[in-house]
């Protein structure tokens, strides 16, 4: 008898310490769900963190890549003003030239113009001349037969 009362006071004991580990079971599984959950979360919130690095690194090479397009475009837009400005000068430069040529083209039709009046006018005094010899010669010949 001596056996049963110790196992009904550990059966009692068991009851009275049942309530207390029940509550210390569910608090155990309550922070194991609880651990869990934040483990969870951490992975998701280090998942996000590390897509956001992913999306910096992206953005802080597009940038740079953008930079260096842009300062490239500079550079080139530097040369090719720089062409621009050379070219400009040598269409100014030719621009006179034609210019000038123009005007010696024009000096020189002007000279033409009076020269052609001159050997016109040399040309007709010649002609004149010409048939006043001829009626010259005629008169001696006239003078001479007679």
């Amino acid at each position: 008898m001596s056996e049963k009362p110790s196992s009904s006071l550990t059966s009692i004991a068991a009851r009275e310490a049942d309530p207390v580990l029940q509550d210390l079971n569910e608090k155990k599984q309550s922070f194991r769900r609880n651990v869990v959950s934040l483990a969870v979360e951490l992975k998701e919130l280090r998942s996000r963190l590390a897509s956001q690095e992913q999306s910096y690194a992206k953005e802080t090479l597009t940038r740079q890549e953008a930079e260096t397009n842009a300062k490239n475009m500079e550079l080139q837009i530097g040369r090719l003003q720089k062409n621009l400005e050379e070219k400009n000068e040598q269409l100014q430069a030719s621009t006179s030239s034609a210019e000038k040529y123009l005007k010696e083209l024009d000096e020189l039709r002007t000279q033409l113009v009076a020269t052609r009046a001159t050997a016109d006018a040399s040309a007709a005094s010649a002609q004149s001349a010409q048939l006043q010899c001829l009626e010259l010669v005629k008169e001696l010949d006239e003078k001479m037969v007679h």
